[in-house]
């Protein structure tokens, strides 16, 4: 696309017709039935956590690289296909227990019993199905399965003892990132009562709530596996929210400077001001959503999952920045009244 081109484009974009802030009921349409939906799903079915919150348990298990366990196969991890092949197997033991790996890895382990040392292993990380003192038993039947599976049935100690890990407490974790969102979101408000903006400290407040509100339905509908690194992603939000709602009002601030929105009533200020940011915001948002896709695509399962969260980070704050925030802006901002020298 040429300069010309782009110019041309973004000045279509800024001078289009397109009535936003008149419109916002239709437009509040969508995420009203994301929050509905969200929160009947949050208060019925909660969130698809993860093992960082439910707990998880895990092995190793030795690959036989060395040929130190007779009549089992020989593997070597640097071998794509003998690494598929490891991975097949693990998989289908567990999925005939209904269980989903969380991570696969190589690693090393030491078996004093075989005289191995250092030698290749794979190491899973699984999420139980079993609750309670089942899960040990669970846990039994997995390991009995896997030797079977691997011809290690004579050979116990290539496999380690499968071990369970507790995960953090949902709530507790939940409360730390409510008070990293509360401590940005007071350092916003200072910054605009110090700028004496007081009057649309209000609309920043109720913007960066629909974003989080909204980000956190969207995690449900989509059953996304909620680790602890989901903190990336209300912190993403939380940077866009405050982004957009700055520029915005700093755009609006400008224009009025300027005259530019002299004689315009609230609507037509606020469409005026957010679709002369649409193109170069949509590049932006453009960008980063094509950097997150690469990382679904590329990256490992608990990097996927982040990213799909940054994923939906992008399209609620563009959504809410673009067609709620100038409708917000609209029925909240009242001009100061000047006063009148006698």
């Amino acid at each position: 696309m040429s300069n010309k081109e782009k110019l041309t484009l973004e000045n279509r974009v800024a001078n289009s017709k397109l009535k936003i802030s008149k419109n916002f009921l239709y437009y509040m349409i969508a995420p009203l039935v994301v929050l509905i939906v969200g929160v009947i799903l949050l208060c019925t079915v909660g969130f698809n956590l993860g093992v960082d919150f439910t707990g998880g348990s895990t092995f190793k298990i030795y690959v036989n690289d060395e040929n130190l366990i007779e009549n089992a196969k020989v593997y070597d991890l640097d071998n794509k296909k003998d690494y598929k092949e490891i991975q097949d197997k693990i998989e289908t033991v567990l999925d005939d227990n209904g269980l989903k790996i969380v991570s696969y890895r190589t690693s090393t382990i030491n078996i004093f019993d075989y005289s191995v040392f250092g030698g290749q292993a794979i190491e899973v990380v699984y999420k139980n199905k079993a609750i309670g003192d089942n899960i040990q038993d669970e846990n039994n039947s997995i390991r009995e399965q896997l030797l079977t599976e691997f011809g290690y049935d004579k050979y116990e100690s290539a496999i380690s003892s499968i071990s369970r890990t507790q995960g953090h407490k949902a709530f507790n974790y939940s409360m730390e990132i409510l008070g990293a969102i509360v401590v940005v979101l007071a350092l916003a408000i200072i910054y605009l009562l110090l700028r004496k903006h007081r009057g649309i400290t209000l609309i920043l407040i109720m913007q960066m709530a629909i974003d989080i509100l909204l980000l956190l339905c969207m995690l449900v509908l989509c059953r996304l596996v909620v680790n602890l690194t989901i903190g990336i992603a209300f912190l993403t939000a939380t940077i866009l929210s405050l982004m957009n709602s700055f520029i915005f009002l700093e755009k609006i601030k400008n224009g009025q400077k300027t005259g530019k929105f002299e004689g315009l009533n609230n609507n037509q200020t606020a469409d005026t001001a957010v679709k002369g940011l649409l193109f170069k915001k949509a590049l932006l948002y453009l960008a980063m959503l094509v950097i997150s896709i690469l990382f679904v695509a590329l990256a490992v399962s608990g990097v996927r999952q982040i990213a799909l969260a940054i994923i939906l980070a992008l399209i609620v704050t563009f959504y809410s920045s673009t067609f709620l925030m100038p409708g917000i802006w609209a029925v909240l901002y009242r001009p100061k009244k000047v006063k009148k020298e006698n």
